[in-house]
């Protein structure tokens, strides 16, 4: 922070900062995974010799990112920070954590509060749905983690927006829907991850807006196709009974792109089929068909020509299509990003949360996410 005037500037103008990602072993501890990174030699000494099973392999720590990240602040003091446990593919930590919920709460308090931190975050993203029963354990999990760490600590719980993950949350197999969703909202936040609704690597054929406000009916039905959006996880959410101002809407900091994308006249690419086999990669840690925000607007400024999704008369989506490489690309701008942050107004939610901020423009840039979402929400520019 000290030689990053840009992330100072960008502390300022948030109110929780989550550390992604740590993870839960067998035995149901929290762990680094990846010490050479997250651990420093003060770490050894001072956290590490009393939590051995938190630090393995730790005679590789060199960078110290997470005392690091334990330190930060904003100019007001008021940065809450927290730490986020599973990530993409994190079925083993979901079960271990489930599976151990006394060794789990235990072992994320004794972090948390050796850091000083504020709270959790509870990022558990499984290969596939829930599995029956997961959803009340997750619920007592969240409800022990509230009694651990006090009535304000900060607590949020990541769900993605497709309906069927989240009914197997509260509705186990073959058996009558319960209220999980309703009770995980009593202790944490349900911060719904509002990205990822289409892939060039899900199963459908033709591309997709990667975060889109609003359902569109022009959806082609075809098989694989998913059709998710905000307004209908928000809509499912509320009808389990979450209520309102406990959801955080999320949004991405990053762009899906696809290759090879045969657009019919007016089109502009949407709803189109492409190649998988042609589709680029860009910065974001060699991840096919992915790339950061600063680069979106690269690409912008080299050939593609931007365009907007439309619904009811409001602003759903923004996309953009290169005709002469023949790529397409879902992303987000900062209309796009205002029109989502006043429908959080709208419905009464909590908050927005973005993933993620190192991937935005510098937040003096009018084409900051994070300053549009400031703008609305707060009232001010940064």
């Amino acid at each position: 922070m000290q030689t990053n005037p840009q992330m100072q500037r960008q502390l300022d103008d948030i109110n929780v900062l989550a550390y992604a990602f740590l993870q839960v072993d067998a035995a149901g501890d929290v762990y680094f995974a990846n010490p050479g990174v997250d651990l420093s030699a003060a770490d050894l000494r001072q956290f590490c010799r009393q939590h051995p099973a938190a630090c393995p392999h730790a005679t590789s720590a060199s960078a110290g990112s997470f005392s690091a990240f334990a330190r930060l602040t904003n100019r007001y003091h008021t940065l809450l920070k927290v730490v986020s446990i599973g990530g993409s593919g994190s079925q083993s930590t979901l079960d271990n954590a489930l599976d151990h919920p006394e060794s789990f709460v235990r072992s994320a308090a004794s972090l948390i509060h050796a850091y000083h931190l504020d709270g959790i975050d509870l990022d558990f993203e499984p290969d596939t749905f829930f599995r029956p029963g997961q959803g009340k354990q997750y619920a007592k999990v969240v409800a022990a983690l509230r009694e651990a760490l006090g009535g304000l600590a900060f607590i949020s719980v990541e769900v993605p927006g497709d309906w069927e993950t989240l009914r197997s949350i509260d509705c186990p197999s073959n058996s009558h829907c319960r209220d999980k969703l309703a009770l995980i909202a009593a202790d944490a936040y349900i911060s719904l991850m509002g990205y990822d609704y289409h892939s060039p690597f899900y199963p459908g054929t033709v591309t997709g807006s990667d975060s889109n406000l609003y359902s569109d009916p022009h959806e082609p039905l075809l098989a694989g196709f998913y059709h998710s959006s905000d307004s209908q996880a928000v809509e499912y959410l509320t009808f389990m009974g979450v209520p309102a101002d406990r959801i955080l809407l999320g949004f991405p900091a990053y762009f899906v792109s696809y290759g090879g994308v045969a657009a019919l006249p007016g089109s502009h690419g949407l709803y189109q089929p492409f190649d998988r086999s042609r589709t680029k990669t860009y910065d974001l840690g060699g991840l096919k068909g992915i790339g950061s925000d600063r680069v979106a607007w690269r690409l912008l400024n080299a050939g593609f020509r931007p365009h907007q999704l439309v619904i009811g008369g409001m602003l759903s989506a923004v996309y953009a299509y290169s005709a002469s490489s023949r790529e397409w690309m879902s992303y987000d701008n900062a209309a796009s990003i205002a029109a989502k942050a006043d429908y959080v107004i709208s419905r009464h939610l909590g908050g927005m949360m973005m993933w993620e901020i190192g991937e935005d423009m510098p937040v003096d840039s009018s084409h900051s996410l994070l300053r549009s979402a400031h703008r609305v929400l707060v009232g001010t520019a940064p």
